[in-house]
């Protein structure tokens, strides 16, 4: 028979023998574990394709310009072309109204710009609304897609420009924003947008850039579309934005906003999908043999451009394109902006067009 003590001595050899086997199995499940991110980190798996949930994607328009010969030539910080992954984000960009509500949509809008009278039509889709009552004005919309340019005669009121009560630039900010929310324009997106205010003179039949405010007739605001995955949104003239408003000094409310265009188009965040892009060398020779797009030549006379930056960003048309893609930018000295489109060629087709602007299939 086992005496207690033999009992108490096994129990107790159990109990040790135990914990030691539970220290090594812990360690050694830490090991494997310790391993197993080492591999990981030094053989990532591969990530997992692009979705391409869009299928081909139309070609971005870029506007038709005519510019001297010129000379690329590559400074940047690391002395070659960056890396910018190998995909990107591409956004669904649902532009497009009903043509049977098109031109009541239109209406109601222009209704919230106090033009209210008769509606003259253009073409099939561009209207125009005029009114006399502060200042001879027209406002010219294209229905289906929202754009719109509103422009007052200023010429007819000489107070226009003798009125010096121009806006700071915080308040032709808050100004702007005004307007937009009175014609129920001022989505979220449009809360955030980036700005940026000039101050203007009118010469020669132009406005034109003034050295400072109190030189100016005018104060001219841009809006652009916010940054998106912290990527800058640029438009086809980088020194315009998606709306671009400008003001007088006028002590009356109606004869403030002289000139609106308007071409912000909206983005569906929820409708999402990334593709494959070129690398930043490959768009590089794009646009030293003159395929890219010269977005601003900016003050280079002699047509020797030295790049400093490259980097991934998005193209904001004013012409709706059917999805906000992106581009690979080329941003060099004196203002330079140049623009290849960054999808690869394998997943871009060519657009259609239906009225003069371009849709997707």
């Amino acid at each position: 028979m086992t005496s207690l003590t033999e009992i108490s001595y096994r129990a107790r050899q159990i109990v040790k023998f135990g914990g030691i086997a539970i220290v090594v199995i812990i360690v050694v499940k830490l090991g494997f574990t310790v391993w197993d991110t080492y591999l990981k980190k030094v053989n990532p798996p591969p990530p997992p394709p692009p979705t391409v949930a869009f299928g081909k994607l139309p070609t971005i328009v870029f506007p038709q310009k005519t510019h001297p010969e010129l000379t690329l030539r590559l400074e940047t910080p690391t002395g070659g072309t960056p890396n910018l992954g190998d995909r990107a984000a591409i956004y669904l960009m649902p532009t497009f109204r009903s043509n049977f509500l098109a031109l009541d949509e239109a209406k109601a809008t222009a209704g919230k710009m106090r033009f209210k009278g008769e509606v003259k039509e253009i073409t099939e889709r561009r209207f125009r609304w005029e009114n006399d009552e502060f200042l001879p004005s027209i406002l010219e919309m294209d229905i289906i897609n929202g754009s719109f340019v509103l422009q007052r005669n200023w010429q007819a009121d000489p107070t226009v420009l003798t009125d010096k009560q121009l806006p700071g630039k915080e308040q032709a900010v808050i100004e702007g924003k005004n307007f937009l929310r009175q014609a129920g324009l001022l989505t979220d997106e449009l809360g955030r947008a980036r700005t940026e205010v000039s101050y203007l003179t009118f010469s020669g039949g132009q406005y034109v850039e003034a050295v400072s405010l109190s030189e100016a007739d005018f104060v001219e605001l841009n809006m652009y579309r916010p940054d998106i995955e912290e990527k800058s949104v640029l438009t086809t003239d980088p020194e315009k934005g998606v709306i671009r408003m400008i003001f007088s000094g006028s002590r009356e409310a109606q004869k403030k906003t002289v000139l609106i265009e308007y071409n912000y188009f909206p983005v569906d965040a929820e409708q999402t999908a990334t593709y494959p892009i070129k690398t930043a060398n490959s768009a590089w020779r794009e646009m030293q043999t003159r395929q890219g797009y010269i977005a601003d030549i900016g003050d280079n006379p002699n047509g020797i451009i030295t790049i400093r930056k490259i980097y991934l960003g998005y193209y904001d048309s004013n012409v709706p394109q059917g999805f906000l893609m992106p581009i690979i930018v080329f941003e060099g000295d004196n203002d330079f902006y140049g623009y290849v489109q960054a999808i690869t060629d394998e997943w871009l087709e060519e657009p259609f067009a239906i009225d003069g602007y371009q849709r997707p299939n």
